[in-house]
């Protein structure tokens, strides 16, 4: 069984996000839980704790009220969705129920009208997509559910375990999907990695094409590529140490910045 883990603060943006995970995955033999997580006032007072009691009910509420909107938008039948609220800050809460429960996807919704528009690496979802150990599904505002008929696979020249693909895969089996694989070079420089045999491999029967851009954004480049060819999802590797780790990567000098319209499927390596 699929565990998807749904995250919420309550926003529209968050209840896309949910509702698009619900149609990607289905609802046949698998389990969404909805998370909101919030941080405590910092004292020990008397009334900060009644404070805090009344923050727990408020929040629970509006998981109540999430569930029913979701709903209302998506046919999920008998399907139970576990509604979850706990102290703390998001990331940790979200590293300890994965651990605990086993979680296959996190999903999270992106503000601003052009998706994850300026995500500063230090804030609670930034976080949560850099220290996350299972794969995280990024899903812009305003994006609108489509079956994904053509899915982008970008490629770092390093390869890939069967094992950290496998979601990718599951997807496009699903959705009879082909997958684009894609290497970004920097402006004249020589493509030399290969890692083509790997991938080949583990693609099987999907239908499945190899592309060299060029580009010295990342995102950007995976993006262009994206719109010209009518993908619905972009789907990255997340390495410790690796050539896309100047996209996840934690920077005290500076706000970095993602702009993405299009679903991110972010795997872990």
């Amino acid at each position: 069984m699929r565990r998807i883990l749904l995250l919420t603060d309550f926003s529209d943006h968050a209840l896309n996000a949910a509702e698009f995970a619900v149609r990607l995955y289905g609802t046949e033999d698998t389990a969404f839980t909805l998370l909101h997580a919030f941080l405590s006032p910092n004292s020990a007072t008397a009334q900060m704790w009644a404070i805090d009691e009344m923050l727990m009910k408020e929040n629970v509420e509006g998981l109540r009220l999430v569930e029913e909107k979701l709903r209302q938008r998506v046919d999920l039948g008998a399907s139970r969705i576990d509604r979850v609220c706990e102290h703390g800050d998001l990331p940790n809460v979200v590293d300890r129920l994965t651990a605990e429960r086993g979680f296959d996807v996190v999903v999270t919704g992106a503000q601003g009208t052009t998706g994850l528009e300026r995500v500063f690496f230090g804030s609670n979802a930034a976080d949560v997509l850099a220290r996350s150990h299972v794969p995280v599904l990024v899903v812009p505002g305003q994006a609108r559910y489509e079956d994904p008929r053509r899915i982008i696979l970008a490629d770092d020249g390093r390869g890939a375990s069967a094992a950290s693909i496998r979601p990718l895969l599951d997807i496009a089996r699903w959705h009879k999907a082909e997958v684009m694989i894609v290497r970004v070079v920097a402006e004249e420089a020589e493509d030399s990695a290969s890692s083509t045999t790997s991938y080949d491999e583990f693609m099987g029967a999907i239908p499945h094409s190899h592309h060299t851009v060029s580009g010295d954004n990342v995102v950007t480049a995976l993006h262009d590529l994206a719109d010209q060819s009518d993908a619905h999802l972009i789907a990255m590797l997340h390495r410790r140490r690796g050539v896309f780790d100047q996209i996840f990567h934690r920077s005290s000098s500076k706000r970095m910045v993602m702009h993405t319209h299009i679903p991110m499927l972010v795997l872990e390596q």
